[in-house]
């Protein structure tokens, strides 16, 4: 299994929010591999929402977005990037909304799913030889409690690579 980690920062958490930063990390040659994009807003997507709340907690101002790559570009590079793979959030259920409106500036419907950190880092690391392997999976919760969440999509999305990371190689040893 070799997972790829995302994460989005967004306007706001509203359900009409969208996305304004994407990362992608993952795990080549036993090192974490990042990249981030920001996101400038689709012509469709509402400006009321956004927040200075979540400004405030991710530190883009809205100005930055002005620069940014066009959500058309960033979906299509995403695509790309995430094509056949099994793709992890910590918060799958905002992340996946943020995916599913990226997705959708580039037509048809969105085909990236994500699936949930925590669940599928259970069934990789509680068990080893089909027995009870407590000591891979409690590896993962101690990588993630020793860091601190940033609220920047790379950094959030190579924090979970690393806590992954961390449990291979407590089953290297």
């Amino acid at each position: 299994m070799n997972p790829v980690f995302i994460d989005f920062e967004a306007s706001s958490l509203s359900p009409k929010s969208w996305p304004i930063e994407v990362a992608v990390a993952r795990i080549f040659q036993g090192r974490i591999v990042c990249r981030s994009k920001l996101i400038r807003p689709a012509p469709s997507w509402a400006m009321a929402d956004w927040h200075s709340e979540s400004e405030e907690v991710h530190g883009i101002p809205r100005e930055a977005l002005e620069a940014a790559g066009s959500a058309e570009d960033v979906a299509g590079w995403l695509r790309e990037e995430l094509k056949a793979r099994l793709v992890l959030s910590d918060a799958p259920e905002f992340d996946q909304r943020w995916c599913d409106r990226l997705m959708r500036t580039i037509g048809g419907a969105p085909e990236i799913r994500l699936d949930d950190f925590d669940r599928v880092a259970w069934q990789a690391f509680s068990e080893m030889d089909g027995q009870i392997a407590p000591g891979r999976l409690d590896r993962v919760y101690k990588a993630l409690a020793s860091e601190v969440t940033v609220h920047r999509a790379g950094d959030d999305a190579a924090k979970l690579a690393r806590a992954w990371l961390a449990a291979c190689k407590a089953h290297r040893k």
